[in-house]
Protein backbone atom coordinates (compact mmCIF):
# COMPACT_ATOMS: atom_id res chain seq x y z
CA UNK A 1 0.00 0.00 0.00
CA UNK A 2 1.40 3.16 -1.20
CA UNK A 3 1.01 6.52 0.81
CA UNK A 4 0.87 9.36 -1.37
CA UNK A 5 3.58 12.36 -0.75
CA UNK A 6 0.82 14.89 -0.57
CA UNK A 7 -1.02 13.28 2.85
CA UNK A 8 2.27 13.01 4.28
CA UNK A 9 3.67 16.63 3.99
CA UNK A 10 -0.18 17.69 5.27
CA UNK A 11 0.73 15.12 8.09
CA UNK A 12 3.83 17.14 8.81
CA UNK A 13 2.62 20.44 8.59
CA UNK A 14 0.00 19.81 10.72
CA UNK A 15 2.64 19.00 13.82
CA UNK A 16 3.97 22.63 13.42
CA UNK A 17 6.42 23.07 15.87
CA UNK A 18 6.16 20.48 18.60
CA UNK A 19 6.72 18.49 15.46
CA UNK A 20 9.63 20.34 14.46
CA UNK A 21 10.82 20.14 17.73
CA UNK A 22 10.71 15.82 17.73
CA UNK A 23 12.32 16.05 14.80
CA UNK A 24 15.43 18.09 15.97
CA UNK A 25 15.69 15.92 19.15
CA UNK A 26 15.40 12.42 16.31
CA UNK A 27 18.22 14.17 14.39
CA UNK A 28 20.38 15.06 17.47
CA UNK A 29 20.12 11.53 19.44
CA UNK A 30 20.91 9.96 15.73
CA UNK A 31 23.95 12.48 15.80
CA UNK A 32 25.26 11.92 19.28
CA UNK A 33 24.82 8.00 18.96
CA UNK A 34 26.59 8.09 15.69
CA UNK A 35 29.29 10.53 17.07
CA UNK A 36 29.79 9.87 20.77
CA UNK A 37 28.04 6.23 21.72
CA UNK A 38 29.46 4.14 18.46
CA UNK A 39 33.54 5.56 18.99
CA UNK A 40 32.90 4.87 23.18
CA UNK A 41 31.45 1.22 22.10
CA UNK A 42 34.75 0.47 19.90
CA UNK A 43 37.43 2.15 22.46
CA UNK A 44 35.20 -0.42 25.29
CA UNK A 45 35.79 -3.04 23.36
CA UNK A 46 39.92 -2.42 22.61
CA UNK A 47 39.71 -1.34 26.28
CA UNK A 48 38.05 -5.14 27.04
CA UNK A 49 40.96 -6.83 24.82
CA UNK A 50 43.42 -5.24 26.75
CA UNK A 51 42.37 -6.34 30.05
CA UNK A 52 41.49 -9.67 28.62
CA UNK A 53 45.21 -9.48 27.56
CA UNK A 54 46.65 -8.59 30.86
CA UNK A 55 44.82 -11.25 32.63
CA UNK A 56 45.99 -14.10 30.75
CA UNK A 57 49.57 -12.39 30.92
CA UNK A 58 48.99 -12.15 34.31
CA UNK A 59 47.75 -16.01 34.84
CA UNK A 60 50.91 -16.87 32.94
CA UNK A 61 53.07 -15.23 34.95
CA UNK A 62 51.36 -16.73 38.21
CA UNK A 63 51.60 -19.90 36.75
CA UNK A 64 55.21 -19.83 36.01
CA UNK A 65 55.03 -19.83 32.25
CA UNK A 66 56.49 -16.87 31.58
CA UNK A 67 58.50 -14.57 33.86
CA UNK A 68 57.34 -11.15 35.04
CA UNK A 69 58.03 -8.31 33.77
CA UNK A 70 61.34 -6.03 35.02
CA UNK A 71 60.86 -3.82 37.38
CA UNK A 72 62.37 -0.28 36.40
CA UNK A 73 65.20 -0.81 38.93
CA UNK A 74 66.05 -4.03 37.26
CA UNK A 75 65.91 -2.43 33.94
CA UNK A 76 68.22 0.36 35.18
CA UNK A 77 70.80 -2.25 36.30
CA UNK A 78 70.49 -4.17 32.87
CA UNK A 79 71.15 -1.20 31.30
CA UNK A 80 74.53 0.09 33.18
CA UNK A 81 75.68 -4.02 32.96
CA UNK A 82 75.36 -3.66 29.24
CA UNK A 83 77.15 -0.19 28.69
CA UNK A 84 81.38 -1.35 29.07
CA UNK A 85 83.43 0.17 32.29
CA UNK A 86 85.21 3.14 32.28
CA UNK A 87 88.78 0.86 32.26
CA UNK A 88 87.75 -0.47 29.45
CA UNK A 89 87.71 2.43 26.69
CA UNK A 90 90.94 1.73 25.09
CA UNK A 91 89.62 -1.77 24.22
CA UNK A 92 86.28 -0.69 22.42
CA UNK A 93 88.31 2.43 20.80
CA UNK A 94 90.20 -0.59 19.02
CA UNK A 95 87.43 -2.21 17.92
CA UNK A 96 86.10 1.31 16.61
CA UNK A 97 89.86 1.40 14.72
CA UNK A 98 89.12 -2.45 13.49
CA UNK A 99 85.80 -1.57 11.92
CA UNK A 100 87.63 1.05 9.66
CA UNK A 101 90.37 -1.42 9.04
CA UNK A 102 88.20 -4.37 7.85
CA UNK A 103 86.71 -1.31 5.73
CA UNK A 104 90.13 0.06 4.03
CA UNK A 105 89.27 3.39 5.34
CA UNK A 106 92.13 5.61 5.74
CA UNK A 107 91.43 7.42 9.20
CA UNK A 108 93.52 10.54 9.92
CA UNK A 109 93.86 11.61 13.29
CA UNK A 110 91.06 11.49 15.44
CA UNK A 111 89.66 13.79 18.37
CA UNK A 112 88.59 12.65 21.39
CA UNK A 113 87.12 14.68 24.33
CA UNK A 114 85.74 13.60 27.52
CA UNK A 115 82.70 13.94 29.56
CA UNK A 116 81.16 13.23 32.98
CA UNK A 117 77.68 12.82 33.11
CA UNK A 118 77.40 12.19 37.24
CA UNK A 119 73.24 12.51 37.71
CA UNK A 120 73.63 9.77 34.98
CA UNK A 121 76.68 7.80 36.23
CA UNK A 122 78.10 7.50 32.85
CA UNK A 123 80.79 9.19 31.09
CA UNK A 124 80.36 10.23 27.53
CA UNK A 125 83.49 10.16 24.95
CA UNK A 126 82.88 12.12 21.93
CA UNK A 127 85.25 10.73 18.96
CA UNK A 128 85.26 12.62 15.52
CA UNK A 129 86.98 10.52 12.96
CA UNK A 130 87.47 12.09 9.63
CA UNK A 131 87.91 9.36 7.00
CA UNK A 132 88.57 8.88 3.18
CA UNK A 133 86.55 6.31 1.46
CA UNK A 134 83.89 5.53 -0.84
CA UNK A 135 80.21 6.22 0.52
CA UNK A 136 79.99 2.13 0.99
CA UNK A 137 82.66 1.84 2.65
CA UNK A 138 81.96 4.66 5.56
CA UNK A 139 78.80 3.22 6.08
CA UNK A 140 79.90 -0.23 6.59
CA UNK A 141 82.42 0.95 9.10
CA UNK A 142 80.13 3.17 10.65
CA UNK A 143 77.30 0.30 11.02
CA UNK A 144 80.01 -2.12 12.20
CA UNK A 145 80.94 0.21 14.70
CA UNK A 146 77.34 0.32 16.09
CA UNK A 147 77.05 -3.58 16.09
CA UNK A 148 80.59 -4.08 17.81
CA UNK A 149 80.86 -1.37 20.42
CA UNK A 150 78.29 -1.43 22.95
CA UNK A 151 77.20 2.04 23.99
CA UNK A 152 78.58 3.46 21.02
CA UNK A 153 75.84 6.21 19.31
CA UNK A 154 76.44 7.89 16.00
CA UNK A 155 76.09 11.84 16.75
CA UNK A 156 76.62 13.23 13.34
CA UNK A 157 78.12 12.13 9.93
CA UNK A 158 79.65 15.07 7.67
CA UNK A 159 80.15 13.86 3.93
CA UNK A 160 82.37 16.16 1.17
CA UNK A 161 83.13 14.95 -2.44
CA UNK A 162 85.88 17.51 -4.35
CA UNK A 163 84.69 16.27 -7.69
CA UNK A 164 81.19 14.78 -8.70
CA UNK A 165 82.99 12.18 -10.79
CA UNK A 166 85.39 11.00 -7.91
CA UNK A 167 84.89 7.58 -6.29
CA UNK A 168 86.68 8.51 -3.05
CA UNK A 169 84.92 11.07 0.16
CA UNK A 170 85.76 12.52 3.08
CA UNK A 171 83.53 11.86 6.03
CA UNK A 172 83.46 13.40 9.28
CA UNK A 173 82.06 10.68 12.01
CA UNK A 174 81.25 11.99 15.28
CA UNK A 175 80.21 9.34 17.88
CA UNK A 176 79.90 9.12 21.61
CA UNK A 177 81.09 5.77 23.45
CA UNK A 178 78.60 5.79 26.67
CA UNK A 179 80.68 3.92 29.74
CA UNK A 180 78.86 3.00 33.00
CA UNK A 181 81.13 4.39 35.80
CA UNK A 182 82.05 1.31 38.37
Amino acid sequence: MRIPRLIIAERLLALRWPGAVGALLLVAGAGYGALVLLPARDQLAGDELKVARAERKAAAVRSGAEAAPLSPAQRRERFYNGLPATTEVTQYVERIYAAAGAEKLSLMHGEYTGADLPAAGLVRYKITLPVKGSYAQVRRFVAEALKTVPGLTLDDITLQRQNIGEPQLEARVQLSLFLARR
